[in-house]
């Protein structure tokens, strides 16, 4: 089994502004945050499955792309940011297209960690689905991860909806995974951002 985990850091932090993927939360930028917990989770996930795991990154700026490939990532420019949402998932699914499943992650999440993630990969592949989302109280999303069998369904996406209109369209063949309370908080705003501060800053006193 070949697992693809994409990381989508395309986003142009409109309601933050400025560049929050960049900006430093408790000292480190924020997409560093997920990098590192993919990458933790990758191996957890090939231990666990006995397979193949690698992270992809798609993004539109170059400082992270070039972090990334030196820190045994395959980075992929979206040039079609502007596009929205699908632009991000398609560019992944081409990218990483002999794989048996793509599991996509957003950029803004710090929370989410290397064991939650692993453990929502690996409880899909054993769940018999072929799509897996994350459940937060009435929250059902993102993360979210495909077979193989919906490749041209990913790659058909337009706009900014990503793979949210396939979980509608074939619940049937939906598994979900409840997500620990706080690790699907998403870092939108500067007061998103603030309370994240003192979020790290607690659990770093405890």
């Amino acid at each position: 089994m070949h697992i693809a985990l994409i990381y989508m850091a395309s986003g142009f932090s409109r309601r933050f502004g400025g560049n929050k993927l960049l900006a430093p939360l408790a000292g480190i930028p924020l997409y560093r945050h997920g990098f590192d917990h993919l990458q933790d989770a990758a191996r957890r996930i090939e231990s666990a499955l006995s397979c193949s795991c690698r992270l992809y990154v798609v993004c539109q700026y170059d400082e992270i792309l070039s972090w990334c490939r030196a820190h045994d990532a395959i980075a992929v420019k979206n040039a079609a940011a502007g596009e929205g949402m699908a632009a991000s998932v398609r560019l992944g699914v081409e990218t990483s297209a002999a794989v048996d499943a793509w599991a996509f992650f957003a950029a803004d999440q710090p929370f989410l960690s290397g064991k939650t993630i692993s453990d929502f990969v690996v409880q899909y592949a054993q769940s018999g689905c072929g799509i897996g989302c994350a459940v937060s109280g009435c929250r059902r999303g993102s993360p979210a991860i495909f077979s193989h069998v919906y490749k041209d369904e990913l790659l058909a996406l337009q706009g900014d909806k990503g793979g949210r209109a396939i979980l509608e369209k074939y619940k049937d063949d939906l598994w979900s995974f409840t997500m620990p309370e706080g690790e699907l908080c998403d870092i939108d705003t500067r007061d998103d951002w603030e309370a994240a501060e003192r979020q790290l800053e607690k659990k770093r006193l405890d």
